[in-house]
């Protein structure tokens, strides 16, 4: 408890945790029962209340990041580097942007990008140097569980038919967004979206080595392309077989 309200910077060397050390395995399995189990919930919900978690989440989410951002900025971090640029960061706002609107493209968006990109840096943590009982550490582990679970309740619920051929527009939404981002990394020298380089112990750090900087974001198709397969392969093959029965 002695760093729980300390930022990075002020931390001393050799406070964090390891990838995949009981502290990691712990907030993975906490994570996965928060998933089963909010899931179960929203599955029986009544529209009412549905609407009434749905609010939670969204409202939980927006207060993390804004916790986050003011705590670092308080800090005596510059501007440029607590700015909600990440993919996890945009996902807050496309949350917030679906709670009000109800818009099928933004929960296509969350769930196949959004899911995805929180799942991995929950896997992939960038946080490992906050000691496990870190304010901002505990605030990382819960706004990705609440960002890869937003989408979950919607499927849970029914809400969310997730719809391939809605995936081009997501890949443009995406391509759209990484453009100007990129650009900006550049200028500043920030690594949103990780497009400077790879986050450390992610995947993406293969295709750096390989293909080197900045020929490692290519890398980034064909791994969305492998985690899209996984996505949606299985609700189109069950949509055919429901076809099939129904014409027999």
């Amino acid at each position: 408890m002695d760093y729980f309200f300390y930022v990075e910077k002020d931390l001393p060397a050799g406070v964090g945790i390891d990838l995949y050390g009981i502290e990691h395995k712990i907030w993975l399995f906490l994570s996965i029962a928060t998933f089963f189990g909010i899931c179960f919930l929203a599955a029986r919900l009544k529209e009412r209340e549905f609407s009434k978690l749905k609010w939670i989440l969204c409202i939980s989410i927006l207060f993390s990041e804004l916790m986050r951002d003011f705590m670092m900025f308080g800090s005596g971090y510059p501007l440029v580097e607590v700015l909600p640029l990440h993919m996890c960061g945009l996902a807050v706002f496309v949350i917030l942007w679906h709670r009000l609107t109800g818009s099928k493209l933004a929960a296509e968006l969350l769930y196949c990008l959004g899911m995805p990109g929180a799942i991995c840096a929950l896997l992939f943590p960038n946080w490992l140097n906050y000691p496990v009982l870190s304010l901002l550490s505990i605030n990382s582990i819960i706004g990705h569980t609440i960002i890869a679970l937003y989408p979950m309740v919607l499927l849970a619920s029914g809400e969310l038919r997730p719809r391939a051929r809605r995936l081009p527009r997501c890949l443009f939404c995406l391509i759209i967004v990484m453009i100007p981002i990129y650009v900006f990394n550049k200028l500043t020298g920030m690594n949103y979206f990780f497009l400077n380089w790879p986050s450390p112990g992610s995947p993406l750090e293969i295709f750096g080595r390989y293909w080197g900087n900045p020929g490692y974001i290519l890398g980034c198709f064909p791994l969305l392309g492998t985690i899209w397969f996984a996505l949606y392969s299985p609700i189109v093959i069950l949509g055919k077989a429901k076809a099939r029965k129904a014409f027999e």
